[in-house]
């Protein structure tokens, strides 16, 4: 039996390393996960030239201090992580997908342009892809803004996610929830990532929090200021 949930969001451009690295209460990767992982090593290595590896390694959950992460309590997450009822997984423009205990240097990318047109030819949506299928969690969540498709000018995370969730539905993942909280309206990017984060933040404490944070998401959005997230279940129909 899998996880009970795997969540994915988003990395961020304000780092700060040093504050040292935690061993997960889990294999990393796992077994299942070889090629996959060779996959994501290969890629990894043509992105070296953004990365600062004089920067001190850092667990990605700590690296990142920008808003998203800001509202979050980080102790928390890890707390539930180390109770083997959660993964979370960061979609990261230098890294392309870490978990969330993996050693991580500074860097400076951003999932738009160039960056982004090399993790779809590196197969990022496939790698996410393989990670849902063999993990097997119960639920799948992601919290991105932006556009679930490829066109537009804005950054990819959150089409990336929907893809390789996409993909693993289509290879025989079956989990009970699949679905992105996204932002439906509102403006400015602090506002926007502070949302999100707060709606991660709200399904911390698992079941029965889950199903009722999705529910107002998917029927009247989660309003947060001026910003409203709402959900996109890819298990309805046109969700």
């Amino acid at each position: 039996m899998g996880i009970e949930a795997a969540c994915f969001i988003p990395c961020c451009s304000r780092k700060t390393s040093g504050t040292g690295l935690e061993r997960p209460p889990y294999a990393w990767p796992c077994s299942g996960l070889e090629r996959t992982w060779a996959r994501l090593q290969a890629a990894r290595r043509e992105m070296k030239y953004c990365v600062e590896n004089d920067s001190a390694p850092t667990s990605a959950i700590n690296l990142y201090t920008g808003t998203f992460y800001s509202v979050l309590n980080i102790g928390l997450v890890k707390e539930i992580i180390r109770s083997g009822k959660l993964r979370v997984f960061i979609i990261s423009a230098g890294y392309g997908v870490l978990d969330a205990f993996e050693p991580a240097y500074n860097y400076n990318a951003e999932m738009k342009g160039m960056v982004a047109r090399y993790w779809r030819e590196a197969g990022l949506a496939d790698i996410i892809s393989d990670i849902c299928l063999v993990l097997s969690p119960q639920r799948v969540y992601g919290f991105f803004a932006g556009e679930p498709d490829w066109s537009g000018p804005g950054t990819k995370y959150r089409c990336f996610f929907t893809e390789g969730v996409k993909r693993a539905l289509n290879s025989g993942f079956e989990p009970a929830h699949a679905g992105c909280f996204y932002r439906e309206s509102g403006r400015g990017v602090t506002a926007i990532l502070g949302a999100l984060g707060r709606a991660f933040s709200k399904c911390l404490s698992g079941p029965p929090d889950w199903d009722m944070v999705v529910e107002e998401a998917r029927t009247n959005g989660l309003k947060d200021g001026g910003v409203t997230i709402k959900y996109q279940d890819f298990l309805r129909t046109g969700g």
